[in-house]
C-alpha cells in the first residue's frame, strides 16, 4: 500500500519509483516476513535546499516520520553513488517496520544499525569521511552507545561515527551470534519492556556486555592493521631476503648439476669402453695430418 507524492519534472520516473518500492519491500519481507501494516506515504523532493529545510542534517539524503508513516527522500541525492533508489527505500521502509511491529523504545543506534545492514550497508547520508570509526576505535574515541539511544549527535564527524558504529556493531551481532539471532531478539522485544531484557533472553549477555565484545573485537583488528602498516618495510625486507636466499640456493644446485653433468662427460670420453676414445698412436696420427 503506497501512496506517491511526486514534483511534476518527475513524473517519468515514476514508475521507476513505484517498481524500487516495491522490490524493497519484496527485499524486507524476505528478511523479516513482515509488511507494512499501514499505507506508506513516499514523497519525493527533487530539491537539495527544499529538503534540507525538513532534513535532520545536511548530509542527510532521506529519512521515515515514523509517527506519520511517512518517508521522504531527496531523489536529486539517492540516485547518486553510493546510494541507490532502491537501497534508500530499503533503509527508510526498514525503520517504518519496525517501528510498526515493535512498541517498546528502539533505541537510535539499532533502528539506523538494523536498516543498514538491511540496506547493504548504505547509510541515508552523505558520507565524506573515511576509515573514521578506526580511527575513533584506536584513539578510544568512540561514542558509548548509551548516549546514542534518543538522538544522533549534529556535529558532523560525530553524527557520521554514530552511523559507523550503528553499522559496525549490527554486522558484528549478525557475523558473530548469527542472522536468527538477531531476528530472535527482534521478536522478543515485540513482546519485551525493553531491548536490554530481550538481549539476555537471547545472548545470555547484557547490551553493555555486547557492545564490549564489540569494541574488543575491532580494537584488535585496528591492531594487526596498525601493527603491520608499521613494520611493512620490514616485512618488505625480510620477504626481498627470502627471495634472495631461495635464488642463491637455485643457482648453487643448478651449477652442481652443470658440474656433474661435466665430469659424467669427461669420465666417459676417458673411458676404455668409449668406442670414439683415441689411443696414443691415433692422437700422434691426427696431429701429423693436421694443415702446417
Amino acid at each position: 500500500m503506497l501512496s506517491l507524492y511526486y514534483p511534476s519534472n518527475l513524473i517519468n520516473v515514476t514508475p521507476k519509483i513505484i517498481k524500487a518500492y516495491e522490490s524493497s519491500e519484496a527485499h524486507l519481507y524476505e528478511i523479516f516476513k513482515w509488511r507494512s501494516q499501514k499505507k506508506v506515504q513516499l514523497i519525493v523532493i527533487n530539491n537539495r535546499q527544499q529538503f534540507l529545510k525538513i532534513a535532520e542534517h545536511p548530509l542527510t539524503v532521506a529519512f521515515a516520520d515514523i509517527n506519520r508513516n511517512r518517508i521522504i527522500i531527496d531523489y536529486s541525492q539517492v540516485i547518486k553513488h553510493p546510494f541507490s533508489l532502491e537501497t534508500t527505500l530499503q533503509h527508510e521502509l526498514c525503520h517504518i517496520l519496525l517501528h510498526q511491529y515493535i512498541s517498546s523504545h528502539i533505541p537510535r543506534w539499532l533502528d539506523e544499525g538494523i536498516a543498514q545492514w538491511t540496506s547493504e550497508g548504505i547509510a541515508e547520508i552523505i558520507h565524506p569521511e573515511t576509515n573514521l570509526l578506526q580511527r575513533s576505535a584506536f584513539s578510544n574515541k568512540l561514542i558509548p552507545f548509551y548516549k546514542l539511544s534518543t538522538s544522533f549527535p549534529m556535529e558532523t564527524t560525530h553524527f557520521i561515527l554514530a552511523y559507523e558504529q550503528s553499522k559496525s556493531f549490527v554486522s558484528y551481532l549478525v557475523n558473530t551470534y548469527s542472522k536468527n539471532n538477531l531476528l530472535h531478539l527482534l521478536d522478543h522485544a515485540k513482546v519485551s519492556n525493553s531491548f536490554h531484557d530481550s538481549a539476555h533472553a537471547v545472548y545470555g549477555k547484557s547490551l553493555q556486555d555486547l557492545e564490549r565484545e564489540w569494541i574488543k573485537s575491532i580494537t584488535h583488528y585496528i591492531a594487526w592493521l596498525l601493527y603491520i602498516s608499521n613494520n611493512i618495510y620490514t616485512f618488505i625486507f625480510i620477504g626481498m631476503a627470502f627471495l634472495c636466499i631461495y635464488a642463491f640456493i637455485r643457482l648453487k644446485i643448478k651449477q652442481r648439476n652443470y658440474t656433474d653433468d661435466w665430469d659424467d662427460d669427461f669420465d666417459f670420453e676417458m673411458s676404455s669402453d668409449n668406442p670414439n676414445r683415441m689411443n696414443a698412436k691415433e692422437k700422434k696420427e691426427a696431429n701429423n695430418n693436421l694443415p702446417p
